[in-house]
């Protein structure tokens, strides 16, 4: 895997780079585009940090569907090697948790969409998912309800068990708001057999990488600059106002 590769660390980053899939299949994330990734993200971070970590709302929200882009790159780069495929939808019953500006982007998204069948579809289905929500017995401050990353990890094996699907998934099963899907939506990409993605199996092992785990700690770091407002929340808590 590493034929043409200078000596010393990028045989280690191809190392750490190297992934296996349930066909068996070896295939190693290109370094080119992990570089340019990475680049790019801390390309972000060195300009919140001239900015003393605070920036306009619409910077911020700018930035957000930068780190977007970015990531998507990394995800084409090998999405050949993956599980997932388009109407699968298993990842569409998880509580998918997005920072404030990516809330910003949904509501933008929401306002944006116009007023018809859709769009009561969706205000029927976030109802339905706060409902849910608000039905878990979860360890939750209920003055901050699931505001927080942790918080949300307590109550989210109970809540996948009720299979309440994204208000956003349309009858073909497929992403009515694909290209302003948030982050958490933009890596759920499975490795191991697809089956293992079925209620009461797996858990499915997800495709990672320090791209991923870099846009994360950004787009934590861009709600609160951009907004004053550190939240990691469920996507419907963003967009009925609870």
């Amino acid at each position: 895997m590493s034929d043409g590769l200078p000596p010393g660390d990028d045989e280690s980053l191809v190392h750490d780079l190297t992934f296996s899939n349930y066909r068996h299949e070896t295939f190693l994330l290109p370094l080119p585009v992990y570089r340019e990734a990475m680049e790019g993200l801390e390309s972000i971070a060195d300009r919140l940090e001239a900015a003393k970590d605070q920036v306009e709302e619409g910077e911020a929200v700018s930035m957000v569907r930068e780190i977007y882009r970015i990531v998507d790159r990394v995800g084409k780069s090998v999405e050949s090697h993956m599980s997932c495929r388009a109407s699968c939808a298993a990842c569409c019953r998880m509580m998918v948790g997005v920072t404030r500006g990516e809330g910003e982007i949904l509501r933008e998204r929401f306002a944006r969409e116009p007023t018809g069948p859709v769009k009561e579809a969706w205000s029927k289905g976030l109802a339905e998912r706060t409902r849910a929500l608000f039905s878990l017995s979860g360890s939750a401050d209920p003055d901050r309800f699931l505001s927080t990353l942790e918080e949300m990890l307590a109550t989210c094996e109970d809540y996948e068990k009720l299979s309440v699907y994204c208000p956003f998934l349309g009858a073909d099963r497929l992403c009515q708001i694909y290209e302003d899907r948030p982050l958490m939506c933009r890596i759920c990409w499975t490795l191991t057999d697809p089956r293992d993605c079925d209620p009461g199996e797996g858990p499915p092992v997800k495709f990672r990488n320090a791209v991923f785990f870099r846009a994360f700690e950004l787009v934590i770091a861009l709600g609160k600059a951009g907004f004053g407002d550190p939240r990691h929340r469920p996507i419907p808590l963003w967009l009925t106002g609870e």
